[in-house]
């Protein structure tokens, strides 16, 4: 962790510019390699962000600050500060100054907040990509095309109405991020926020590490996913799905860098999962559902992904009979039918660990079979 010897402070209320603030604590940091404390007042802040400079902290500055939801996802309670951005993958915005490629090359898949630096801190800030959530104001005064090169699938026609909510439907489901971390994101932490979309929320490169502590992160389709080191520590996992047909809920996808040279992956350490209430995901013109069986802890993204949930609890009829899918390796180089993941582990999970696959390890004791504690300082050695 790097020392700072002083620290800037710097206020910003609704309505103003959390970019603005960056700058300044971009120029200070040139001159005197201060660490820079950014309070928000409470508000939703539509803006893109790239934290690249070292030690930057948001901080919710409410005497009560919420990371709290209401009106199905669309605004956020009175003393939460919501930083939001609108782009997604397979889409060309006309505000875009480089091309839409998707995934690495554009933004860490379109990331709202993008961290480069280490030592970035956050606390009681919900981040947001509203592109599989509503149509946000920032979007309705954009204007698009679609790509059809770099999608796998038709895409349809997105609304330009201010709040729409069809958007949160599986048609327009694709990859949005809502914060980011670069290999140089190095001992992040964030306490008590919220990370919210619908697929591919929170994402890391390898070499990044990020403590989550508490708070929580929703999504439906991998969408805890990367090659970062990650603990995510009494945190809320929330499935953000719908009663249409085949809307589950994959949780982490991991790939912990590569086959010939891995990294430390994710640890979900006593998380809990649940089901969004109307309060966090628009009903539309289908209802939330509470359909038995829908979420899977992991997919690994590769087979040498390593994934860890220890004391695990979800809601009532929650969580699929397996507990894991081999959808994303299945066929894939290296893939092994006998052990198709053999880093994928469970200790002490609500259930027992039953009716697992055979290549996921139950472990007897909070420990890898490596001798890494499953504990989240262990974990990431901050």
């Amino acid at each position: 962790m790097l020392a700072f010897l002083f620290s800037l402070v710097l206020h910003v209320y609704s309505g103003e510019s959390i970019n603005a603030a960056l700058d300044s604590a971009r120029a200070v940091y040139a001159a005197k390699a201060e660490r820079t404390t950014i309070l928000l007042e409470p508000g939703t802040y539509q803006e893109e962000l790239t934290i690249d400079v070292p030690g930057v902290q948001l901080i919710n500055a409410s005497k009560k600050p919420s990371i709290g939801l209401k009106n199905g996802g669309v605004n956020c309670d009175d003393e939460a500060v919501r930083i939001t951005w609108y782009r997604g993958h397979g889409y060309q915005y006309r505000s875009m100054d480089t091309i839409n490629f998707g995934g690495s090359r554009s933004r860490r898949w379109n990331a709202s907040v993008l961290v480069t630096a280490p030592d970035f801190y956050a606390e009681n800030i919900i981040f947001e990509n509203s592109f599989n959530l509503y149509v946000s104001e920032k979007e309705a005064e954009d204007s698009l095309y679609i790509i059809p090169e770099y999608t796998a699938h038709e895409m349809p026609i997105r609304p330009k109405e201010v709040g729409s909510t069809v958007v949160a439907t599986k048609a327009y489901r694709e990859r949005a991020a809502a914060i980011s971390f670069t290999e140089g994101a190095k001992q992040a932490h964030l306490k008590n926020c919220r990370a919210t979309g619908r697929q591919d929320v929170l994402y890391g490169d390898q070499g990044a590490s990020i403590y989550w502590e508490g708070g929580i992160i929703a999504g439906s389709v991998d969408f805890i996913f990367g090659a970062m080191t990650l603990a995510v520590d009494r945190a809320t996992l929330v499935a953000n799905v719908t009663n249409e047909i085949n809307d589950n809920c994959y949780i982490a996808a991991g790939r912990s860098g590569e086959p010939d040279k891995p990294s430390r992956g994710m640890l979900f350490y006593k998380c809990h999962i649940r089901y969004a209430t109307n309060d966090e995901l628009v009903k539309g013109p289908f209802v939330i559902d509470r359909a038995p069986n829908r979420a899977y802890l992991a997919r690994p993204w590769r087979w040498w992904g390593e994934t860890v949930w220890a004391y695990t609890t979800w809601d009532f009829n929650m969580l699929a009979l397996t507990g894991w899918s081999t959808g994303l390796v299945k066929g894939k180089v290296g893939y092994n039918p006998e052990n198709p993941c053999p880093y994928s582990y469970e200790y002490k999970s609500q259930d027992e660990s039953k009716n697992r696959p055979a290549w996921v390890t139950i472990l007897s004791k909070p420990q890898l079979p490596d001798g890494t504690k499953l504990n989240p300082r262990s974990w990431l050695n901050f």
